[in-house]
């Protein structure tokens, strides 16, 4: 199998495709997510949060409005290429590979919906388990 067809996740989540299908996420729904899950986990404002696989970063945007650190990271260019015109000196986006390591610590790692669990071997999973 080639490793364009092996890896159609690197490609899907800037189709026209996706976005239809999560048209009706938004930042609403963000907003009420996020303000439970922070609650329910008690974190600190000052907490460094990694969102994992962020996307065009709501989740991440939100979370830096009510305090936290964030560090937005995602494979896809295009969205993260959208998500820099919100950073500011505590909300950062990068283009990141979950597979590997990222060179900084977190309190907590954001890894939403269904941003995991597509690779071809169940290793490869692991080792991104590992990464984080």
């Amino acid at each position: 199998m080639s490793s364009e067809v092996s890896q159609w996740y690197a490609s899907w989540f800037n189709t026209p495709y996706y976005h239809i299908l999560y048209k009706d996420r938004d930042h609403k729904e963000a907003r009420l997510f996020m303000d439970r899950l922070t609650a329910f986990l008690k974190l600190d404002k000052n907490s460094h949060i990694m969102d994992l696989a962020c996307g065009k970063g709501r989740h991440s945007i939100y979370l830096n409005q009510i305090g936290f650190e964030v560090t937005g990271v995602d494979l896809s260019e295009e969205s993260i290429n959208y998500a820099k015109q919100f950073e500011n000196h505590r909300l950062h986006f990068d283009i990141h590979d979950m597979c590997l390591p990222y060179h900084s610590q977190f309190d907590a790692v954001f890894n939403l919906f269904t941003s995991f669990g597509y690779f071809e071997k169940e290793e490869d999973n692991l080792r991104t388990i590992e990464s984080i």
